[in-house]
């Protein structure tokens, strides 16, 4: 099948490597990370959510441990040294939940805008729906917040899920 006959193509998305897709333009982060410049700071394997499909492995899987890219972190150091190594253009935050470690998180945002400037493009995945934690975020310099929605609310945006609406609201 060629990729101009890919029904994900056919409903008007654009077709990426590993099964990936998207609609419209690419988001900043996500273009640096397909084209590798991205490290990734894997800032606590602690969550709340504990989602079934969860791609934490198990040496990382509710330990509160920080890696930058697959380096242990020890030290802010050790975040430095890893993005000047790989020559990274920006931080994708991760973990478990970021901002189950806010003061952390906040840090690491500082540490990298602080370091390599405001070009240095930091986004950051979630579950939370926290207004006031987002909005911290950005205030330390965060480019983009991805929240992610369970699947047991994406029929609805109202009563159990208005918290992920109301903090998408903000944050725009």
């Amino acid at each position: 099948m060629s990729p101009s006959t890919h029904p994900l193509a056919v409903a008007g998305l654009n077709l990426l490597p590993m099964a990936s897709s998207y609609r419209g333009p690419l988001a900043p982060g996500c273009e640096q990370c397909k084209e590798g410049r991205k490290m990734v700071l894997f800032v606590t394997g602690r969550c709340r959510f504990r989602c079934f499909y969860c791609p934490v492995s198990e040496r990382r899987n509710q330990l509160d441990v920080t890696y930058a890219n697959e380096r242990e972190v020890h030290a802010d150091s050790d975040v430095i040294e890893e993005a000047e190594a790989m020559g990274a253009s920006g931080t994708g935050i991760t973990g478990g939940d970021p901002l189950g470690v806010l003061p952390r998180t906040l840090h690491y945002v500082t540490l990298l805008k602080e370091t390599f400037g405001k070009g240095h493009h930091v986004h950051l995945y979630t579950h939370e729906p926290n207004p006031q934690k987002a909005e911290a975020l950005a205030r330390a310099g965060l480019d983009e917040f991805r929240l992610h929605i369970p699947p047991y609310l994406w029929g609805s945006l109202e009563g159990r899920g208005a918290a992920y609406r109301n903090t998408l609201l903000r944050a725009r």
